[in-house]
C-alpha cells in the first residue's frame, strides 16, 4: 500500500483552489480540518460563539463549498497534500486546529495525492491505519508549533446525555441488544474495525468498516429487517482528537428507510448533531434515541 501511495505522487495534480481570505471576519484564529456533512458547519458556529474566527482546510469532493461563507479563509487541497495544508495554517498563524466532518474512505483509495511531506510520513510510519497515521499528521503540525485539540472543544452541547433522549424509551429486549453491540465495539476496540454495529435478536448482523455509517446501517437493516437496533460507541482506544462518532439527521433517515428503530450513543464521547431536528424526526417516527454509559 505504501508502495502504491508513493507511485502516486508522481501523478499528483496541483488543488483547483487556491487561498482565499475574508477581510469581514475577526477573531482569534482557530484552524478546521473540514471533511464532509454537517459537523464542519456547526463546529465553526459553535468557535465563533466562543470569539473564534475559523480558517479551514477543505477537502475537493468532500468538503461543501457553502461552508466557506462562514470562515476567514479557506484552501482546498486532496486527501494527501499534508505540505499545503502546514502551509495555509501557517500563513494563518493558526496555532490551534481541530477536525470536524467524514472523509469517504472508499473514495480515498483512488483518490489520495500525497505531497512531499505525506510521502516522508509515510514512510516513517509504515502503516496505513487511520489512528496511526491521524497521530502522525497531528505530529507533523506540532513541529511547526500548531496543536491537534479535540473537535468537542466548541461542541460541548451537541455531545449526547445519558438516558432517553426521545419520547419512545427501548424495550427490555432491544436493551439486551444493545448491551450485546456495546461489548462488540468493545472487543473489536483494539482491532481498529468500526465505531457502529447493528443487531437483531441478540445476533450482530452488521459491523462497520471502511464503508462507513450510514452504508453499515443499510447493510444491517436489510440483514436484520424490521426492528434492528444501531449502536454507535467509540472505541476505548480512541484518541479524541480523531473521528469522533457522530450521527446526525442522515443518520435517522437512513434507519428509517431500512425499518431500523433504535439508536444507542455512547453518552460524552458521541456528538448528536441537528439535534433538535432529530430527536423530532425520531419521534415522529415511533423511533428510540438513548444515550448509554461510556466504555471507558
Amino acid at each position: 500500500m505504501i508502495s502504491d501511495l508513493i507511485k502516486k505522487f508522481f501523478t499528483t495534480t496541483k488543488s483547483d483552489k487556491a487561498v482565499v481570505t475574508a477581510s469581514n471576519l475577526s477573531g482569534i484564529p482557530f484552524g478546521l480540518i473540514a471533511g464532509n456533512g454537517p459537523f464542519p458547519f456547526e463546529f465553526v458556529r459553535g468557535a465563533q460563539a466562543a470569539g473564534y474566527c475559523v480558517y479551514a482546510v477543505c477537502h475537493l469532493g468532500q468538503t461543501s463549498p457553502e461552508l466557506e461563507e462562514e470562515l476567514g479563509g479557506v484552501c482546498w487541497i486532496r486527501v494527501g497534500e499534508l505540505g499545503r495544508m502546514i502551509d495555509a495554517f501557517s500563513r494563518w498563524g493558526v496555532k490551534e486546529v481541530a477536525m470536524a466532518g467524514g472523509i469517504n474512505r472508499v473514495s480515498i483509495f483512488g483518490g489520495v495525492r500525497p505531497d512531499r511531506r505525506a510521502l516522508a510520513l509515510l514512510g516513517r510510519l509504515r502503516t496505513t491505519k487511520d489512528d496511526i497515521i491521524m497521530r502522525g499528521v497531528a505530529d507533523e503540525l506540532a513541529a511547526e508549533g500548531i496543536t491537534v485539540v479535540s473537535c468537542t472543544r466548541f461542541m460541548q452541547d451537541s455531545l449526547a446525555s445519558e438516558g432517553v433522549l426521545t419520547k419512545r424509551a427501548p424495550s427490555e429486549e432491544q436493551l439486551a441488544d444493545i448491551e450485546v453491540g456495546r461489548q462488540a465495539i468493545r472487543a473489536m476496540s483494539e482491532q481498529h474495525i468500526g465505531q457502529t454495529v447493528c443487531v437483531r435478536e441478540g445476533v450482530v448482523v452488521a459491523v462497520e468498516a471502511v464503508e462507513g455509517t450510514d452504508a453499515a446501517i443499510s447493510r444491517g437493516s436489510r440483514l436484520g429487517g424490521p426492528g434492528t437496533v444501531v449502536v454507535k460507541c467509540a472505541k476505548t482506544t480512541q484518541d479524541m482528537r480523531f473521528d469522533v462518532p457522530t450521527v446526525g439527521l442522515k443518520t435517522l433517515q437512513g434507519m428509517k428507510q431500512g425499518g431500523a428503530t433504535v439508536l444507542a450513543l455512547e453518552a460524552g464521547r458521541s456528538l448528536l448533531l441537528e439535534r433538535n431536528e432529530v430527536i423530532a424526526f425520531a419521534d415522529r417516527n415511533r423511533m428510540t434515541i438513548v444515550g448509554i454509559p461510556p466504555l471507558v
